[in-house]
Parts: structure tokens; sequence; C-alpha cells
């Protein structure tokens, strides 16, 4: 028997040499960079929590990596692209950077997911403010003034697979409760609702009064043999426990809040920015909150919430900051998404400096709009007019809004030549009472952050907001491509948007190592004078919503509904 080997003539692309020892090894820069990322992680005081993690639990025994270096290279995964475990593994094997920061180790994308499961995920808190104070600490920043800023991520989850808190099936089931146990027992007029518990009560009541009946509750049924009506009603009874049952899951599971997906139970429902269906933003989807909070082009504490309102995530927010540094910042600055009464009492009671804009703020600095009323020192509510309100508690038997608030009524306005401007908000513009629904305290709060934003050191802050917070989540969607979350719950998620964070400051890092970047932002000069908010002129704003008036009146008297034809009777 002959052997014929296949030869493959390639004049171009032949292996001619055989090396014994390949030489590929990186640039001495590119290990300079390394070794000094390496050197900020040992600084940081990371390692014995890492060493205690591994010595118990699955990754007890002899390890086949180590456990520092796969940390290293995770973090350096997710700085380097967008911090997938497959990608990490695969960088692990062929990018000779990973191979540098492992020593040769290839684990793979599993023994990373159970690496990050059980070392990073409840560690997270610890890890990413003793590597950022690390940081601070090398670099000399001062996280004095910080940047606030939110935005949504969508969910790992699927779609289709939503839950909506059952308020309205859970009063009709009440109702059909309370009708059926009405014919067996006298209930009291005041009980209203269930619990599965008490109706599970009520089921046996009913069940042991039927066998004392004599009531057949195991007979067969069908055609031309119905069920005693008592049966009848246990076997509805049966199917409203299951009923309660489940939509007391589903409560408990919503917590306070109005959604969940089936398939991850953290994610709320919430519109996004982007919308892959319409591009309007406009439809559903799972999601989650992410706050980052940025100080010197690097991101300081970071919080992921639950809630489709960014103000509610403000002082939890502020709040993980402190726990990181174990001090408050002492200015800062965010959008109008973030303005509330709770939040400015919050800034003022922990002495933090309130750079947060409100609502029409824009309008107001412009000199486009005005409040329609002020405090004075005696703290009286008073009109554009200068008429001084009467303050009640209750107005034509309702009552305000808010605890806080108060009705401050103005008498005679038939004739006030502001009445255009003040009366725009209302419906009867032919009142000639105004009625002003306002808080004091909020107020004054509102004066007070118009006044530090208007100043030389709120221009500073405000120019800082928009290219430090903003411009980090700009890098972290366009740059490192991370546009969606892929782990599943909200201790996970927390845990993927640290790595991310991780990921940008270490991105800057080796900007700053390299030469090519800096952390020394916009700061006002000394000839910068404080904004002033130019005159209101009164007559042209009055002239403004005449015309405006006057186009909509034309658009509206053009407007003629088609006469429908009358029936006659043939």
């Amino acid at each position: 028997m002959f052997l014929l080997k296949e030869v493959l003539y390639m004049p171009y692309f032949t292996i001619e040499k055989t090396f014994l020892f390949p030489s590929f090894d990186i640039s001495f820069e590119e290990r300079q960079k390394l070794n000094a990322f390496l050197e900020i992680l040992e600084n940081s005081g990371i390692g014995p929590i890492i060493e205690e993690c591994t010595k118990k639990g699955c990754c007890a025994g002899r390890k086949p990596y180590n456990p520092h270096r796969l940390l290293a290279s995770i973090i350096y995964g997710f700085a380097k692209h967008s911090g997938s475990v497959r990608k990490i593994e695969e960088s692990m094997n062929f990018d000779l950077r990973f191979i540098y920061l492992m020593e040769q180790g290839r684990p793979s994308y599993a023994t990373i997911s159970t690496f990050l499961n059980n070392v990073v995920v409840p560690n997270q808190q610890k890890i990413f403010s003793k590597i950022i104070a690390s940081v601070i600490h090398r670099f000399g920043v001062n996280i004095d003034d910080v940047f606030l800023d939110g935005t949504k991520f969508e969910a790992n989850a699927n779609k289709f697979k939503f839950v909506w808190r059952p308020t309205t099936l859970h009063g009709k089931l009440n109702l059909k409760v309370r009708e059926l146990l009405g014919g067996y027992i006298r209930l009291p007029d005041s009980k209203s609702s269930f619990t599965s518990k008490e109706i599970g009560e009520h089921l046996n009541s009913l069940i042991e009064a039927a066998k004392a009946k004599g009531v057949d509750l195991a007979a067969r049924r069908g055609r031309g043999r119905p069920a005693p009506p008592m049966a009848r009603d246990i076997d509805k009874l049966k199917g409203y426990l299951g009923k309660a049952l489940d939509y007391e899951e589903k409560e408990e599971i919503c917590g306070e809040r109005n959604s969940y997906y089936k398939t991850d139970k953290d994610a709320t429902a919430m519109c996004l920015k982007e919308d892959y269906y319409s591009g309007l933003g406009s439809n559903m989807h799972a999601g989650y909150n992410v706050q980052l909070m940025v100080s010197k082009g690097l991101i300081v504490a970071y919080y992921v919430g639950q809630e489709r309102n960014d103000f509610y995530e403000f002082i939890p927010a502020i709040e993980a900051f402190r726990e990181n540094y174990g001090f408050y910042p002492k200015r800062l600055c965010a959008d109008a998404g973030y303005w509330s009464l709770s939040n400015y009492r919050y800034l003022k009671e922990h002495g933090i400096g309130n750079f947060v804009k409100y609502g029409m703020w824009r309008q107001g600095v412009s000199g486009r709009s005005s409040d329609c009323y002020r405090f004075d020192g005696d703290h009286q509510l008073v009109c554009l007019n200068g008429k001084i309100a009467r303050e009640e508690s209750c107005y034509n038997g309702r009552h305000p809004r808010a605890k806080s608030n108060k009705y401050y009524i103005v008498d005679n306005c038939r004739r006030c030549k502001y009445k255009a401007l003040c009366f725009a908000p209302v419906k009867n513009k032919k009142a000639s009472v105004r009625v002003f629904e306002a808080n004091e305290e909020l107020y004054l709060y509102k004066k007070e952050a118009r006044e530090n934003l208007l100043s030389i050191k709120g221009i500073e802050m405000r120019v800082n907001r928009s290219s430090q917070v903003e411009g980090a989540f700009g890098v972290i969607k366009q740059d490192m491509d991370y546009e969606r979350i892929r782990r599943r719950g909200l201790e996970k998620v927390s845990a993927e948007i640290m790595l991310v964070s991780l990921g940008y400051v270490f991105r800057k890092v080796f900007g700053l190592l390299s030469g090519k970047g800096s952390i020394d932002y916009w700061s006002a000069p000394e000839t910068l004078a404080p904004e002033k908010i130019p005159e209101l002129n009164m007559s042209k704003i009055l002239l403004k919503k005449k015309r405006a008036k006057g186009r909509n009146e034309a658009l509206r008297k053009s407007y003629k509904r088609p006469k429908r034809k009358k029936r006659g009777i043939s």
C-alpha cells in the first residue's frame, strides 16, 4: 500500500521558517501603561478582598488561574471593548496585552462568569470605591465639584413578557368575593377587600358547611346532572383563591413599582431615549435607570435604580457617593430633571452647594417669562401688580395638591395690566380672582439655585456638567459600544455598571499615562462677570401672548365641521 501526500503550491503565502521560540512581545510603552494599571490596583487594597473570597465557596482548592490578574483582565476588557465575557475569553487567547496580564493563563468564559458572580457581584461597592480612591490619590484629583446625570439602559429581558400591577383586577375580584360570600354569611359593611388567607378560611368554612348539609362535592357532573348551587359557589371560590394568590404574588414582586418582566423581575417598563420601533421613545421597554456622578472627568459614584423618573434617584445616588468616601460633595450640579422640594431640602440639610436647575429655568433666565409672584420679607405673597395675597388652606372645598403647599388668593384682578400674563395658565380668563398654589420654602430654594447658577462658579459648573457627565454617557454608549445590559437581576446589573464605570475611568487613566489625556477642564477666568437676567419687557411679552392668541382664534374659526345629512323618513 502506498500513501500519497498532497502538496499545495503557494508561492506567496507559504511558511518557510519554523521558530523554536516565537517572539511576540508588546511594546515598551504599552508595558509601562499595563504596569501602572497593575500598580493602581495593587495600591487600592482590593487584594485581601479577592483573597478572602477565593478561599471559600466554589473557588476553593487549587486555582487554575490567578484571581487577582483575572480581575485586572476583566476591568481591562471593559476599558478596551464592550466587556462581553466571550470577548474577554477571546482576548485572553489572542491579545498580547491580555496574555501579559494573565501571565498566559487562559480561563474559559464559564470560569470568568463564575468569578464575576461569586467575587465581584457581592463586593462591588468595596472594589469600586477602593480603586477610584487609588486613582484619585495617584493623580491628585479634587472631587469637591460633582456632576450628576442619568440615563436608561435596556435590560436583557423578553419585551413581550411584562406584567402590570393588578390594581383594577384585584378590586373587581374583591367585589366578586363579597357578592358570593354575602349569600352565606353576613359581612360588615366596611369589609371591601379580602386577602388570600381570608378567602381560604371562608372556603374551608363553606366546605365544612356543605358536608354538614350532605352536599356531594365529589360527584361527577355532566349534561343533565348539574351541580348543587353550593358546590358551584365553592368551585368559584376556589378559582377566586387562585386569582388572589396570583395577584398578591405580582404585587409583592412589583413592590413600589407598577410593572416588572417575567424574564428579569427587577426590570421596569419605561420609555427609552432611542426606540428601535418608532424612533420616538414612546414604546415601553424593560430597563434600568443608571445614575453617574462625575468629577474631573472620572466617574466617582454610580447607582442603578428601578424608577422611571430621575428625581427619585437623586438622594440614593448622593448616598452612594457618601458610602464610597465617607463625606458629601461640596457642590453638586444637575439638570432640571432632579429638582423637587425634597431634593432641595436634602441638599440644604447636608450642606451641599445647590447648583440644580429647576423647571422653566431657561425661559426665566433668558427673560422670555417671569414668575407671577414673589415672597417678601414678611412671608407674604406679592403678585406682579404689587398686591398682597391672602393665605388660605382651602379654597372652594379643594385642598392643595401637596401637603406643604398653600393657597394664596388675589382679588380684584379684572382690570390688572398683567392679567394676560398672569391668567395664561388659568382656564377661566374672565375671572376676577387669581388663586396661586405655592410653597414659600420651594420658592426660596429655587431663588438660591438661580443665584448660584448665575454666579461665576455657577457658569463654570454649567459648562463642565455638559462636557463631563454627559460626555461620559456618550463615550460609554458610542466608543465603548455599550448600549444594552447583558445580565439579569438588580445586583448583577449594578455590578456590570460598576465594571463599565471602571472601564471608562481607566480609559481616561491610560490617556493620562500616555500624555494624550487631561483632567483639566474649563475654569472660569478672573475677568468673567456673573450672568444677569435681562429686564423683563412686559409690553413685548403681552404683545406676544396677544398675537399667539389671535393666530389660534383664526385657525379655530377657519375650521368647520362638515354638516351631517339628516335622514328622511321614506
